[in-house]
């Protein structure tokens, strides 16, 4: 973990240093009496902290940090850094305080200096979709040639963000940062604190169309990645969305373009669908071309692999720790994971979030899976769609039956019109099962699957369908409580 003196944090965050219970004595240093504290590291939780770190005190519509300074100096953080020092002047112990207007400002500017000091190389990762997995198989590539560090799970905003940095030490030679966005600016602002190297936009889909009102207004929003890059810098983009490739002009670093049905600098070819196994595909870039293996079911996670091979290929590494990095890599809980259950069924945990590529691209993945056994898909609603949201769940239906869903369940109103489609479609009503909650869901596929089954399970976020998931591997008994 990174470390930082008391004089660091006051130059870096533009704070006042105030002592609590009392303050240095005249003539002192202004990091406070000597023998002022040495920090091991940042936190903004205290339940996290174990001894030595400074607590930075953020403030949001359902908490104040300020009220857990206390608790966090208890458990031995040795500095606070708050906007109320009215608020912890009260602490028993003897801790400086750094003021600032501001925490989370200030934490983002103490990611920004530490991201500098250390001077390692960055890559930044945003997309509508696959930028999690695409970060991901990046940093399995890099820790084939050297210390990688990522963001953990998708702590991609305003505090995770600089989190990932400020976790960095002098150990570490590459960093891969994921970047989201719930507005215009967000990614702007990310991108100066991470200073990226090179910058991956996996693609530009509907997501989040709720709060921009348009694909084109997030296509811009994720054009603010390569908007920040250098001329020293490098721009990985898919060469088969158009608005991404369209990026190319909205920057001053290289571009480099990855892809499968257009020409790319990587692209793939020969695509072999494994079913449970992956995919294996060649990669080609340049003079060289070589064969990788994708672990993941779903041939859409080709573009992932393209995207993190890309970032790594640009940043030196040769073709084997590329195909030994995607050969290793294990995606993270809720994205297509396969479990096999004690009961002889298969569940593809595809939970973590939804929107209308994924979806779909998440029905042929179960197609490539299930092959001649049974299909079930377990589908709740797509948040922030806006205007599109009922076409987009239509569609959705359309989707499963043309992919061929054996049995088809929806969780959720809008998940709803998906089965409604599926029904005018033709689909048998024994075979649509259309469910309020995840627990009359579980109820009603205990009567449904069979051994030999594979049972899809994907839906948004707030939608919490790895409930759905627990209760089918045997976490809780097969069986939820309703609300």
């Amino acid at each position: 973990m990174a470390k930082f003196s008391l004089d660091e944090i006051i130059a870096a965050t533009g704070g006042r240093c105030e002592w609590v219970p009392a303050g240095p004595q005249e003539g002192e240093p202004c990091g406070g009496p000597p023998g002022a504290p040495v920090f091991s590291a940042v936190c903004t939780d205290s339940r996290n902290v174990v001894g030595g770190e400074i607590f930075f005190a953020l403030t949001g519509a359902k908490f104040d940090g300020h009220d857990f300074a206390a608790q966090a100096v208890a458990k031995g953080a040795r500095g606070i850094v708050a906007s109320r020092f009215d608020k912890v002047a009260g602490l028993a112990a003897s801790v400086p305080v750094v003021v600032v207007d501001d925490p989370l400002k200030a934490l983002q500017r103490l990611a920004r200096y530490h991201r500098c000091r250390l001077g390692i190389p960055v890559v930044a990762v945003t997309g509508s979709t696959g930028k999690t997995t695409t970060k991901d198989m990046a940093h399995s590539i890099f820790m084939e040639r050297m210390r990688s560090a990522r963001t953990e799970e998708n702590f991609n905003n305003e505090v995770g963000v600089p989190l990932t940095l400020l976790a960095l030490d002098p150990r570490h030679e590459i960093c891969v940062v994921e970047i989201g966005m719930r507005g215009k600016g967000q990614i702007r602002e990310l991108a100066e604190i991470v200073r990226p190297d090179v910058g991956v936009v996996t693609n530009v889909g509907p997501s989040h169309v709720e709060l921009l009102g348009s694909v084109e207004n997030v296509a811009l929003a994720k054009a603010e990645l390569v908007e920040a890059l250098g001329p020293d810098g490098v721009a990985v983009l898919n060469a088969d969305c158009e608005y991404t490739a369209a990026m190319k002009d909205k920057t001053c670093a290289k571009a480099v373009f990855f892809g499968i049905d257009h020409d790319a600098d990587v692209r793939a070819s020969d695509i072999e669908v494994l079913g449970e196994a992956g995919t294996r595909f060649t990669m080609s870039y340049g003079q060289r071309s070589f064969r990788v293996h994708v672990p993941v079911p779903g041939v859409h996670h080709v573009y992932d692999a393209l995207a993190a091979g890309a970032a790594a290929l640009v940043m030196g590494l040769d073709s084997f720790a590329v195909a030994q990095g995607l050969a290793h890599f294990e995606p993270s809980h809720g994205r297509s994971g396969m479990v096999e259950t004690p009961r002889g069924f298969t569940v593809i945990d595809d939970t973590y979030n939804a929107n209308p590529a994924s979806m779909k691209a998440a029905l042929a993945a179960l197609r490539d899976v299930a092959g001649g056994r049974r299909k079930i898909a377990v589908l709740g609603n797509m948040l922030e769609l806006g205007e599109i949201s009922a076409e987009a769940h239509r569609e959705l239906g359309r989707a499963a039956v043309a992919h061929g869903c054996d049995v088809l369940v929806t969780v959720g109103d809008l998940a709803r019109l998906a089965g409604e489609e599926a029904l005018r479609l033709g689909k048998s009503p024994r075979h649509v099962v259309m469910c309020s909650t995840n627990a009359q869901a579980v109820n009603a596929l205990d009567g449904l699957v069979e051994p030999g089954d594979v049972i899809l399970v994907k839906g948004s976020r707030a939608m919490r369908m790895e409930e759905v998931v627990r209760a089918l591997v045997g976490d809780t008994g097969g069986r939820l409580s309703e609300p």
